[in-house]
């Protein structure tokens, strides 16, 4: 099984995202389990969204086409969804994407989004460095992080000025999620100009900078990840 994420902006603004435009595709994304597909929006950060699905391997090129006619079905802007291209050549800045094995049959995974409001090329840095320490420390981890072009199987290609990454760390156990967001809330503390803040709040930072989410996937499942850090570390 894989766990595959889309970070995609589909909105008609640089700050925040339509909630009514993501509960529809949240109603769209449900009706894929008859696919054996379980896929939904898992972080909502300013003005992207990720959607993160558990798919059987053979399912990848299906669901990517499927998550990509949803998009377009919804979308107010188009700018993401078009700098794809079926030419890796002529792909432009796009739809970020990356995808990991599962380590569990649920497909539990902690899954981070970032959001830049001028395009800050540091975010990079920021997705590359929480996929190290995932790695280190022996989870499968990947982003979304692409210096040529990524390709998204079954629909096209994004290019390498795509930005907003997003990570996906696929974990064995319930306690790796406690374990291993904290670590990853601390090792970014590191950074300055990056915020930490709950799914689905707009930009309301100081320009420039990046704010990111931390969600838990867990058997289709989103838990916000943030309220629980908080009473952990207490800021």
């Amino acid at each position: 099984m894989y766990i595959v994420g889309f970070g995609v902006d589909i909105f008609d603004n640089d700050v925040e995202a339509n909630m009514k435009i993501v509960d529809n595709i949240n109603k769209e994304l449900k009706s894929l389990k008859k696919y054996n597909i379980l896929s939904r929006v898992s972080n909502v950060t300013g003005d992207d969204i990720v959607i993160t699905s558990l798919i059987p391997e053979e399912l990848l090129e299906f669901h990517n086409k499927k998550i990509f006619e949803i998009l377009y079905k919804y979308a107010e802007g188009f700018d993401d969804l078009n700098g794809v291209s079926k030419d890796k050549d002529k792909a432009k800045e796009g739809v970020s994407y990356t995808y990991v094995k599962s380590l569990s049959k649920y497909g539990d995974a902690i899954v981070l989004g970032f959001d830049t409001y001028g395009g800050e090329s540091v975010v990079n840095d920021y997705a590359l460095y929480v996929e190290r320490i995932a790695k280190k420390l022996g989870y499968e981890a990947s982003s979304s992080v692409c210096y040529e072009y990524k390709k998204i199987e079954g629909v096209g290609y994004s290019g390498k000025d795509t930005d907003d990454p997003i990570v996906i760390i696929a974990v064995k156990e319930l306690e790796d999620i406690k374990k291993l967001s904290t670590i990853i809330y601390g090792a970014l503390l590191a950074f300055d100009n990056l915020y930490f803040v709950r799914n689905s709040t707009p930009i309301s930072i100081l320009p420039p900078g990046v704010i990111y989410t931390m969600s838990a996937f867990l058997n289709g499942n989103i838990i916000d990840l943030y309220e629980g850090i908080k009473r952990r570390v207490r800021f």
